[in-house]
């Protein structure tokens, strides 16, 4: 029997763009109905600095997928990131309860509960509660126990926390642009959705999205997520270094970043020039490209050891098989995966939406792989080894019917 068609939409809050997406699921299938994209405003490393820029940036994302759609998103699931996310491992163990010894559902509860009853306090609270893995008499690597016979059940997980004041404020900001939020989710939980493949997350895999205020690592074994963390580093820095290595604007300093930018300076001729605005005067000035990419380089690799230092950290080197798959806007940065691989040792490729897109469409860029990510993650919310949603947050706003309203007149003539 089909299942009914589904519409969903998500929306990746970033630092630097505002992406809304919405499609319609059917089967496990995903058809992408609109877009949209928008420069975001009032957000620092992930978090609300000024409530109403944040709102206009959202409503400007959220009116150009609508208009590419021709529907009007009501809900979505959203993306949260910023300094303050917080991963933590636990464990829980209970005895088996169930008749001659066969594990049930409130035999798993107990573990879990045991897991995941932590005091987080009153600034921190969970916004996912994501299974390792289970053990049955000492026997590891268990995905489901349901219905296996043993006495003792323990459960390994990985607890994701975020300032409640940092989830409050973008739900806030989500409400007042006119959608309900149906669930947030991690931004590297999502774009692991769209990036990576079965394989990858079984062998072992790290991913590392880079966006502009800050740079999200997320661990993969055994088929699910065994560590996150978040890195105060991103592409907004690079910027902010060649504008003030350079003297120049920073939005002229971010066009050269992109267009002129590379992480491996000694390939750039010695006697390549580029033209650089003074900042404040305006005038032009010509300037060494290879200073331009010795600059870059300088912050790259300060981005690339720190990732280093967490892998290193949490102890995971060996089992990262499949190595290191980067995404995110600052992934495209010319050069970063061949240095990333230099300095770590390890296989790197860019992770593009495969698993949402075809690579003809529009979006199919690493950019806008949170934000497919999330249409991926509501396929899989039912799945006792991924992230349980929480509650719908949020009341509807009024904008909402006046976003209906213009629709329809639009839509009238």
């Amino acid at each position: 029997m089909a299942k009914k068609k589904k519409l969903v939409a998500g929306i990746d809050v970033g630092t630097t763009k505002i992406c809304s997406t919405c499609a319609r699921t059917e089967n496990h299938k995903i058809e992408i109905l609109g877009t949209g994209w928008a420069p975001s405003r009032g957000l620092k490393k992930g978090i609300v600095v000024n409530l109403s820029e944040t709102v206009e940036s959202i409503r400007a994302s959220l009116e150009e997928a609508e208009k590419q759609s021709q529907m009007v998103i009501e809900s979505a699931y959203v993306s949260v990131g910023g300094a303050y996310i917080r991963g933590i491992n636990c464990t829980g163990e209970t005895e088996v309860h169930g008749k001659n010894g066969e594990i049930t559902r409130d035999d798993v509860n107990r573990a879990v509960t045991a897991a995941t009853s932590l005091d987080v306090g009153e600034d921190y609270q969970v916004i996912h509660v994501l299974t390792r893995d289970f053990n049955v008499d000492g026997h590891d690597g268990v995905v489901d126990p349901l219905g296996m016979n043993g006495r003792h059940l323990s459960v390994s997980m990985h607890l994701v926390l975020n300032a409640s004041a940092v989830v409050h404020n973008i739900v806030n900001a989500i409400n007042k642009a006119g959608v309900l939020v149906n669930a947030v989710v991690m931004q590297q939980l999502a774009s692991a959705e769209a990036v990576l493949s079965s394989d990858e997350k079984e062998l072992g895999t790290v991913l590392v999205d880079i966006g502009g205020g800050t740079t999200d690592i997320a661990v993969y074994n055994q088929g699910s997520i065994w560590h996150s963390v978040v890195l105060p580093l991103g592409g907004d820095l690079i910027t902010k270094d060649i504008a003030i290595g350079l003297k120049a604007p920073l939005e002229e300093a971010e066009q050269l970043k992109r267009s002129a930018g590379s992480v491996f300076p000694e390939s750039v001729p010695a006697e390549e020039l580029i033209e650089v605005s003074e900042v404040g005067s305006g005038s032009r000035r010509t300037l060494s490209r290879r200073r331009l990419c010795q600059i870059i380089q300088a912050r790259c690799d300060e981005i690339i050891k720190a990732v280093e230092t967490t892998i290193r950290q949490v102890g995971v080197q060996k089992e990262l098989v499949t190595g290191v798959v980067l995404t995110g806007g600052g992934s495209l940065l010319d050069g970063m995966a061949d240095r990333t691989e230099q300095m770590l040792g390890m296989s790197v490729r860019v992770g593009y939406p495969v698993n949402v897109l075809s690579h003809d469409h529009s979006a199919f860029h690493p950019a806008y792989s949170t934000s497919l990510g999330l249409l991926k993650y509501t396929q899989n919310v039912a799945s006792p080894v991924v992230a349980k949603p929480v509650a719908m947050l949020g009341t509807r706003s009024r904008d909402t019917r006046v976003r209906v309203r213009n629709w329809l007149l639009e839509k009238m003539g």
